[in-house]
């Protein structure tokens, strides 16, 4: 018999469910069961919610933490799932507005190439048949297949999860193809022309892979979404959409606690109890849903003698993924001015994907980065007459462990600096006039405010055999346990992190009604 765990003086109070980190994935688990009528309770162990959804202030700017742009929103007359969902719990249309971003994205390479892709499926198309019309054949069919994807992940949606395999290999076969192999082998089956392949691909690095690794489902899921619904970014930045959320959650009857941090998971004979805060507060509960990557939720907030050697071995089993390196800049004259002319801007110095990817495995200049400009969307996001831009590429976290604390500054400075030099060299030639702040965060500035392993921005890999349809799920390693946020269901990005989060309440509802507790 497993001794008594609970120490009553300490004893707060129970809840059915009890949501461990208020990051994207929790909020959205959080949100879904507050709109469902259960007892959730929050704790976030820092003063603010919203993990990478954030920002900070240097100087007279705030500077958005992570954020660029959000897909799957639309608006009023074409909503996305997450505004539907936004929707649902309150938040749309009065506690939160959005700015519509008016270009997919402009890509500029080493050779000269310049160019401005849009949104929408027919401009989509109809631009890059402009740009490479002898590819004019294997654009369209390449477009038929992203639409019949479109409508196969619709189809998914409207089932809510009552399907079969054989239903979707049956009636929409594209998922199944795309799903077992790389974004390379993809386009190989349409394309020719390296040029075309690249610009298709440009956004590769929103998933932290090149095109030969990169996991074909995970991509063209997201490409569509933002050829069918745009993107957006929330009015007050980020910070102000996971205000909201807070807001909402509160109002749906949630309970919040911040400066709350868990320092284990309790379990009776084999389930989840409750939990213990570091100051040894602890609460009970029937259900404890972690936004805490699942590798420190296992191994440092369980007993280790009830993990199941297969659990185990399905979270060190997958790649950790990479983590970035970026420089925010405040600079004093206007986005017009520096001829900042589009939301987002990547810079790629070679055409060679994988090339560009093992950059990332040094510590060295990047070969290919994007330039977030905000006040392109956003006048008012910096004072008048000023800009704040963004500079941001993926380096492997790892890398920086060994950076000794007497170099880390000159180094951390040396990149920041480099990249600075590319955008002269391809955007603003004399972008160091006006730089007013300058602030760079790098791998081990992203694992000190989150606690991911080795910084990693997007969880695991999303390569071939770790994407969306084999991906570690929600369910944790002993019953009442959930796991959330960028390491399962769909990977990281902000919607797909909340809608990971409300699939892991769907799974704890399933699991009550199914009585497998």
């Amino acid at each position: 018999m497993q001794e008594k765990i609970f120490d009553e003086n300490r004893d707060i109070s129970t809840y059915e469910v009890i949501v461990v980190g208020a990051g994207l994935g929790g909020l959205g688990a959080a949100c879904q069961l507050a709109l469902l009528g259960k007892e959730v309770l929050l704790l976030e162990k820092h003063n603010v919610p919203g993990g990478f959804a954030t920002s900070f202030v240097r100087g007279r700017f705030e500077f958005e933490g992570a954020l660029h742009e959000l897909s799957d929103i639309g608006d009023e007359t074409n909503k996305g799932g997450l505004y539907r969902y936004l929707e649902k719990i309150g938040i749309l249309p009065d506690k939160l507005k959005f700015n519509y971003v008016p270009e997919f994205y402009r890509s500029v390479f080493h050779d000269g190439y310049d160019v401005t892709i849009p949104f929408g499926f027919e401009e989509y198309t109809n631009k890059l048949i402009e740009q490479f019309p002898a590819e004019k054949k294997g654009i369209e069919e390449f477009m038929e297949m992203c639409k019949a994807m479109l409508a196969g992940i619709q189809y998914i949606a409207s089932k809510g999860g009552k399907f079969s395999p054989g239903e979707i290999l049956k009636v929409h076969p594209w998922l199944a193809r795309v799903s077992g192999i790389t974004l390379q082998e993809l386009f190989d089956k349409f394309f020719k022309d390296q040029k075309l392949m690249c610009v298709i691909a440009q956004l590769w690095g929103y998933l932290g892979l090149p095109p030969n690794r990169l996991n074909a489902y995970a991509y063209i899921a997201m490409l569509i979404f933002y050829l069918k619904w745009g993107a957006a970014f929330p009015i007050g930045r980020s910070h102000a959409f996971t205000s909201a959320m807070i807001k909402s959650f509160e109002e749906l009857g949630g309970k919040v606690r911040l400066n709350a941090l868990v320092n284990r998971i309790l379990v009776e004979n084999g389930r989840v109890a409750g939990v213990e805060l570091l100051n040894g507060d602890i609460y009970r509960c029937e259900a404890v849903i972690s936004n805490v990557n699942p590798i420190c939720t296992a191994m440092k907030m369980l007993p280790q003698e009830i993990l199941p050697e297969s659990y185990k071995k399905s979270i060190y089993a997958p790649e950790i993924g990479v983590s970035a390196f970026s420089v925010y800049i405040g600079l004093n004259a206007s986005h017009k001015k520096l001829g900042f002319n589009a939301h987002e801007t990547f810079i790629n110095t070679t055409y060679d994907t994988s090339h560009a990817f093992e950059t990332f495995t040094k510590i060295e200049a990047p070969m290919y980065m994007v330039v977030a400009c905000y006040n392109h969307i956003d006048e008012t996001i910096s004072p008048p007459g000023t800009t704040q831009l963004v500079l941001t590429t993926l380096q492997m976290g790892k890398l920086w462990q060994g950076v000794s604390p007497d170099q880390y500054h000159n180094i951390k400075d040396d990149i920041a600096d480099k990249m600075i030099a590319i955008v002269e060299q391809y955007l603003c030639p004399d972008l160091r006039d006006y730089i007013e702040v300058a602030e760079a965060a790098t791998p081990l500035t992203y694992y000190r405010y989150s606690k991911n392993m080795e910084g990693a921005i997007y969880g695991y890999t999303q390569d071939v055999m770790n994407g969306p349809m084999l991906r570690l799920k929600s369910r944790g390693a002993i019953p009442g346990l959930y796991q959330v946020g960028a390491w399962t269901n769909f990977g990281g990005g902000y919607s797909t992190t909340i809608l990971g989060g409300r699939i892991a309440a769907g799974m704890y509802l399933k699991d009550i009604k199914e009585g497998k507790w």
